[in-house]
């Protein structure tokens, strides 16, 4: 079993913001995929592996997603590439603002990092007091859907019983969840490892954590 380091949620925040800032990336998406991380990685959305995955993926070059096709039932998005950790909520904005109630983000990675940024969405401004489903694939391969409410609470991880996203996929859906999914891990799961997280810090890999240490260390001596 590798060995882990635990830290802070401030430490590990700060961490990522550096790392991200190493790739090129502006300010603002450092501060999002800081906070991202944390979230996922502080409630078990997202573990050292999701994470490593996430922060090689990340490309300054795609400032957003592309947009194929609108209909005034749902948007579908190229992400070309780029991994959940940054972007997304412009899409989902453009989603409600416009009474659309699906969203599918096509060849991104890593969606686990889509839920905290919808559920920040729906805590700073909401969703027309509707609740959202998020739909993605682990590294694993399985399907799985977070369910948030209105507030942007986090509700409960569920497995689907058919499989309807691609393995680079993201899906989005505004409304009332669906009955046919499989429970995996309810609230209560989600607050005891947020409350562990909390009291003993968050776990990561430690050869990751080092290597990321690295990173930040190289990209502040560029910038002296």
């Amino acid at each position: 079993m590798s060995e882990v380091t635990l830290v802070s949620a401030e430490q590990f925040t700060n961490l990522v913001q550096k790392v991200v800032a190493s790739r090129g990336f502006k300010t603002s998406d450092q501060n999002t995929a800081g906070y991202r991380a944390t979230f996922a990685m502080r409630h078990g959305l997202a573990n050292s592996d999701l994470l490593e995955t996430s922060l090689a993926g990340l490309d300054a070059n795609i400032s957003a997603p592309k947009l194929l096709v609108e209909s005034k039932d749902s948007l579908i998005y190229d992400a070309l590439g780029q991994p959940a950790l940054v972007q997304i909520e412009a899409a989902f904005k453009h989603a409600v603002d416009n009474g659309i109630k699906e969203i599918r983000m096509h060849k991104t990675a890593c969606g686990a990092f889509a839920v905290p940024a919808i559920a920040h969405y729906l805590e700073t401004q909401g969703a027309n007091d509707q609740s959202v489903c998020i739909y993605f694939n682990n590294l694993e391969g399985s399907i799985r859907r977070f369910d948030l409410s209105p507030q942007g609470h986090l509700l409960g991880l569920l497995q689907p019983r058919e499989r309807d996203v691609a393995w680079n996929e993201v899906r989005i859906t505004i409304g009332p969840p669906p009955a046919d999914c499989k429970p995996v891990a309810s609230t209560a799961d989600i607050a005891a490892y947020r409350a562990s997280s909390d009291s003993k810090g968050i776990s990561v890999r430690a050869n990751l954590w080092t290597r990321m240490q690295e990173l930040a260390k190289k990209y502040e001596q560029s910038q002296a």
